[in-house]
């Protein structure tokens, strides 16, 4: 038995103290997930608490079919959708949480500009497409894991993920250096 599947256990137990510890380990990351699907601080905290609460509720019922970070970034991911569907994003930039890596652009203010496109280029995808990329692209979830959170098939997560990233490219297509554009077969001049 993990170190995990012990704080499960307690917790099922009704030991609040490891489900505590439990919601510390995954806190960052759920906020995040929430934060790049919903754009807005407010929802994204609405939302990593009410996955948090449902997860502590639902716990009993946690099989450990899946791994519990799976089970429990489902629910993120469901209480994100919701709090989108209940106010939509407007002028957010999802993504600026937790997470960012080195970026090529060589200009402070240009980096900041391109940032802010790719985060408003992100959050116009829908729904589907944008959580497959931020579970993918930013969080770095395989296919079988975005499959089993989002409770899809692995085709499905291919085909949201292509299409997703096909939209980033078209919407993005100027920030890519010239030579890049030549090489995908995109005019140079």
């Amino acid at each position: 038995m993990t170190g995990e599947d012990l704080l499960i256990a307690r917790s099922r137990g009704g030991d609040t103290r490891a489900f505590d510890l439990l919601v510390e380990k995954y806190q960052d990351r759920v906020y995040d997930l929430a934060y790049r699907i919903t754009g807005h601080h407010d929802d994204a905290q609405d939302a990593a608490q009410e996955a948090f609460i449902k997860a502590y509720r639902a716990l009993r019922t946690f099989r450990g079919a899946a791994a519990f970070s799976t089970w429990l970034h489902r629910i993120a991911v469901n209480a994100a959708y919701d709090a989108v569907r209940r106010r939509p994003p407007a002028g957010s930039h999802p993504g600026e949480g937790t997470g960012a890596s080195a970026d090529p652009l060589g200009d402070r203010a240009e980096r900041v500009e391109a940032r802010a496109r790719i985060f408003c280029a992100i959050a116009a995808l829908p729904l589907e497409q944008r959580a497959a990329v931020i579970l993918r692209d930013i969080q770095g979830w395989s296919y079988e894991e975005i499959a089993a959170i989002a409770e899809i098939p692995v085709g499905t997560v291919r085909s949201r993920l292509a299409r997703g990233r096909e939209a980033l490219k078209v919407a993005l297509a100027d920030l890519a250096p010239v030579d890049a554009r030549a090489y995908a077969g995109g005019n140079a001049s």
